[in-house]
């Protein structure tokens, strides 16, 4: 069964890798991130082979798959900048290091206090505070996952405003798209 599987996923790649790129192109706006994006989506297709029912053409199943990759590149990826955005705990090595920090710290204090009372509690306790989900959680007499809900809509609040003020975090574009 495993040559059977391997032989229908060379099928895959060969029939629709150039359809399946340029869709993810839409999503990744870069050619090298869509080909990563396709190529994460055939192993997974290659994994869950058997959710395929006797289809005659696999491309809107492929297809499903490739979109949920690049929504969850995209989701991974802003957690990544609004989380080089928030406070961490390390120790600073120098002097200017400290003072650049503690400026930009307060800058984006200033951001999350504008952000909804619900957001911006959490926020403030998780990140500034260092309290954990579950003390925030009796804190705020709510559950874990309305905590964990608050704190990634508040982040993700965050991210837009942040974006629509230009600040961009210290992450580096991975890819840039050439003309």
């Amino acid at each position: 069964m495993g040559v059977l599987y391997g032989q229908q996923l060379d099928e895959w790649v060969e029939q629709y890798t150039n359809r399946l790129v340029r869709l993810a192109y839409t999503y990744e706006r870069c050619w090298q991130t869509a080909e990563d994006r396709v190529q994460d989506a055939f192993v997974k297709a290659y994994k869950q082979q058997h959710q395929l029912r006797n289809q005659v053409d696999a491309f809107p199943w492929l297809a499903r798959i490739v979109i949920n990759e690049c929504k969850m590149s995209w989701r991974r990826s802003w957690r990544e900048v609004v989380m080089e955005w928030l406070p961490d705990n390390r120790q600073l090595v120098s002097a200017e290091d400290e003072l650049m920090g503690k400026l930009e710290s307060a800058e984006i204090y200033q951001h999350v206090l504008e952000l909804p009372e619900p957001f911006r509690t959490a926020i403030i306790l998780f990140y500034f505070e260092d309290l954990s989900v579950d003390e925030i959680s009796s804190i705020l007499d709510v559950s874990q996952g309305t905590v964990k809900s608050r704190l990634a809509r508040g982040r993700d609040r965050l991210y837009r405003v942040m974006r629509e003020e230009g600040v961009h975090g210290r992450q580096v574009e991975k890819c840039k798209t050439t003309v």
